[in-house]
């Protein structure tokens, strides 16, 4: 009888073992599943705390060397601002802190993974003042789109060898997009592929007939490129800011006083030529000779 509850004993001891072991291992695989984590986010801005484990962590200490105290500790992932940098290559420290501002002090900057920093395409920025459009097919026509986007709609229209305004390109998905604005024609401003544009001189200045080059006098215009139903506003002043006293069709006949640059707009002063006159200043790209 006691060798046969040693036995019986032993067998429930070796179970119990066992069912701990399976328990520990599950435990394990749990923590380990937890453990998992995906690569620090970046991007323009971000610095996270990289070039570890996902499981380590790094000590935060009051000053620039590992002579000063640790004041806290960082994950693999955490997202800190920097601040300073002293020294370089190994001996390379930054000063960080938390988001939620609770750890701050100095770090090694091997451990720091940075975002890269935007690029011209992601602010618009550069690139030459002009483009001219280039590589469409006989009757093709390049849309002005109000998104940068083939699906967003079309604005207008521009044909082979018009130039425009370039106010900046950005990538969308594998498609390079810039935003431009029309120089002839009526005043548009949206997106086009960038694929159809090349670097261009500043389009020719349209000089109206009679505008103050000690030419035979005034000229009669004809007012032209005015989107259907829109109207050329007549203001007080060769400005934008200048009240507007009329507003004339596409086809208005008017007898040109002079024109002035102004930026980049050239305005000219007109007189309308109907029973009832008005003097005033209208956008020269609207003007044809009459």
């Amino acid at each position: 009888m006691e060798d046969g509850r040693a036995r019986g004993g032993g067998v429930r001891v070796a179970m119990i073992a066992g069912v701990f072991l399976a328990m520990l291992w599950v435990a394990a695989a749990a923590v380990a599943q937890v453990s998992e984590r995906a690569e620090p986010v970046t991007g323009p801005g971000v610095t996270t705390i990289g070039g570890i484990s996902t499981t380590a962590r790094i000590n935060v200490r009051s000053g620039p060397s590992v002579v000063f105290p640790v004041v806290g500790t960082l994950g693999y992932g955490t997202r800190v601002t920097k601040g300073i940098c002293i020294g370089g290559g190994s001996a390379r420290w930054c000063e960080v802190k938390t988001l939620d501002g609770k750890v701050s002090g100095f770090v090694a900057g091997r451990f720091l993974v940075e975002g890269s920093a935007p690029t011209p395409d992601d602010d618009l920025a550069g690139g030459p003042d002009y483009w001219a459009v280039r590589g469409l097919a006989a009757n093709e026509r390049l849309g002005v789109r109000m998104e940068p986007k083939s699906g967003a709609g079309v604005l207008a229209t521009l044909k082979n060898g018009e130039i425009v305004t370039n106010l900046g390109c950005r990538m969308t998905g594998a498609t390079r997009w810039c935003r431009i604005r029309s120089t002839t024609g009526m005043d548009v401003t949206g997106w086009v592929a960038a694929r159809y544009l090349r670097e261009s001189a500043p389009p020719p200045a349209v000089m109206p007939p009679g505008s103050g080059d000690g030419g035979s006098g005034p000229g009669v215009y004809v007012v032209r490129g005015l989107a259907a139903g829109d109207f050329l506003n007549v203001r007080t002043r060769p400005s934008t800011q200048g009240d507007i006293i009329a507003r004339l069709s596409s086809g208005t006949r008017v007898r040109n006083l002079g024109c002035e640059q102004s930026g980049q707009t050239r305005w000219c002063r007109i007189r309308t030529t109907g029973d009832v006159t008005v003097t005033g200043w209208v956008n020269g790209r609207y003007l044809r000779e009459g």
